[in-house]
């Protein structure tokens, strides 16, 4: 299961074509996408019970923080909400898989935060799922979401750790 934002949802790729879709076919597993677009960490932490945690899932990927960084919420109340949402999560003994994202279009000034915290709650991580493609206009459908391509591109960043974690829990 994936709880997320707009970039979860696949805003500005083809139907299907966002990372979890991508992931999807892939690794050949049903994945549930609970991306919302425009979705803060606290967004999500309020609806986490209905859309994640009474569906009892196998595995969590948590991909938030960017409408936050764009709000300017301040970086502690972020990484606290987050922090409750891996917490609320893993009490269900559901492995969590962080997946970071950039604070800017000029850095990743954040990267040491998700990095702490997935090492303080023993989640997988993927520190900067967008890489270099807030840089990159091929690679984006518009200012701060990708393409197909783009999201491509972040599937192949989440799939190496993803995988891991998969055939920990014996399900790949």
């Amino acid at each position: 299961m994936v709880l997320g934002d707009s970039l979860s949802f696949g805003l500005g790729a083809e139907s299907n074509h966002g990372y979890v879709g991508v992931l999807q076919k892939r690794l050949g597993l049903e994945m549930v996408n609970k991306g919302v677009s425009g979705d803060t960490s606290k967004m999500a932490l309020d609806r986490l019970q209905k859309d994640v945690l009474d569906l009892k899932p196998a595995l969590v990927l948590v991909e938030l923080g960017g409408n936050d960084f764009m709000q300017k919420i301040p970086t502690d109340e972020t990484f606290a909400n987050l922090d409750q949402i891996i917490t609320r999560v893993q009490a269900q003994q559901t492995p969590v898989l962080l997946i970071g994202v950039q604070n800017g279009l000029f850095g990743n000034q954040a990267g040491g935060r998700y990095r702490a915290l997935a090492n303080q709650r023993h989640t997988g991580l993927v520190t900067n799922a967008l890489g270099d493609i807030l840089t990159r206009p091929d690679l984006k459908s518009d200012a701060i979401h990708p393409n197909d391509k783009g999201y491509e591109s972040m599937a192949d960043k989440v799939e190496p750790e993803l995988r891991r974690m998969l055939r920990k829990m014996g399900r790949l």
